[in-house]
């Protein structure tokens, strides 16, 4: 027998971008569990809305509370409680954070069979709240007259709070875990993130020029120029990129992409991801699951997880001419995981700038182990 067969659905469409409305087409889902939401929720997205390639926000309710599901290019991104505003969504950049206790809160109350209690669920995720309790969550957050906050905690949880005035009235902490803020396993994880490498069509070539020398250290001894960037666990382990000034002009600087500097080129094509090229990755994922090796574009892979948020940080880890063996740490914060990438490379493609490089990725690392990696 299905449940709340009287939920009121009010659709608000925010935008639609690319299209007419593909009615009919299958519905998609970032996570296996928002597709389980709506299912508990009694709506069938599959027979009333499908969207080929819009931004839509609908609107409905459950317990007479509002309910939100967010779309973006087609697929349900978030299942939740409407408990935050579109303006401290748009003011404030923790969407992850909004939208885990969005789902956190309406999935602790949907009518599932549960092999856990909310407390158990609650102390097993290392969520803590207020002694008033995680059921007050929700009319801490949707009421208007306090003020709210989002801290990071050393890099390991997030604590928000309300405020009435000058004085905290409610606070929830949990972890920065990947899995957590987007309820998933780490085979899904892995599932999903192959398929979205393989279908991303986001990439933006260009060639990046600076003007400015002030921002440029020079190597006089290597003739070249280094925009210096972070570093992250190691002193070589760096988000550095490498330039050299044209040959018609005392000014302008161009990236370095050249058989006759070859560290430093795969540096750059692979710290900034947008040098033109042909070079695919043959990528293998070590991880939980037997996925095949699959064939994606070097710039294309990269962009795909410049938009997840990953900031790149490149070294070498050995270079026998004319095989190099580099890795690329992609580092994400503020959902706190990095994926590591294994990848080797002929330089003597670099010149034509066509080429196959091996890559082994390993995805969604917690941060706090990243370290132990590099250990030797």
């Amino acid at each position: 027998m299905k449940f709340f067969a009287n939920i009121i659905a009010a659709v608000l469409t925010l935008s639609a971008l690319g299209g007419p409305t593909a009615f009919g087409a299958p519905v998609l889902y970032d996570a296996d569990c928002l597709e389980r939401m709506v299912d508990a929720l009694d709506y069938d997205l599959d027979q009333q809305y499908a969207w080929d390639s819009a931004d839509t926000t609908l609107m409905l309710e459950f317990k007479k509370r509002p309910v939100r599901i967010d779309i973006s290019d087609g697929r349900v991104v978030h299942v939740g409680y409407r408990m935050f505003s579109d303006s401290q969504r748009e003011h404030m950049p923790y969407r992850q954070v909004f939208d885990f206790l969005e789902r956190y809160a309406l999935d602790a109350e949907l009518p599932v069979k549960r092999v856990k209690s909310v407390g158990t669920m609650l102390a097993e995720d290392e969520v803590t709240c207020s002694e008033s309790g995680f059921s007050r969550l929700r009319s801490y957050a949707s009421d208007s007259t306090l003020l709210l906050s989002v801290a990071d905690i050393g890099g390991r949880r997030y604590r928000v709070e309300w405020h009435k005035e000058d004085t905290p009235v409610y606070y929830i902490e949990f972890p920065i875990e990947y899995e957590l803020l987007h309820g998933t396993s780490m085979p899904e994880n892995e599932r999903r993130l192959v398929a979205d490498i393989q279908a991303w069509k986001g990439s933006r070539e260009r060639v990046d020029t600076l003007t400015s020398r002030e921002e440029l250290v020079p190597i006089y001894r290597k003739n070249y120029y280094i925009l210096p960037g972070d570093s992250y666990l190691l002193d070589n382990l760096t988000s550095n990129r490498y330039y050299m000034l044209t040959e018609d002009s005392d000014s302008l600087f161009v990236p370095i992409y050249t058989r006759d500097y070859p560290l430093e080129s795969l540096a750059t094509l692979l710290v900034t991801g947008t040098l033109p090229n042909d070079f695919s990755f043959e990528m293998k994922v070590d991880g939980y699951n037997m996925l095949p090796t699959v064939t994606v574009p070097v710039n294309a892979a990269l962009d795909y997880f410049r938009s997840c948020g990953c900031v790149p940080f490149f070294g070498v880890g050995d270079f026998t001419d004319p095989v190099a063996t580099c890795y690329l740490v992609m580092r994400n914060p503020s959902e706190g995981y990095c994926h590591l990438m294994r990848v080797t490379a002929n330089v003597s493609e670099l010149d034509s700038r066509h080429g196959t490089m091996a890559c082994r990725l390993t995805p969604y690392i917690p941060m706090s182990r990243v370290a132990s990696l590099f250990d030797d």
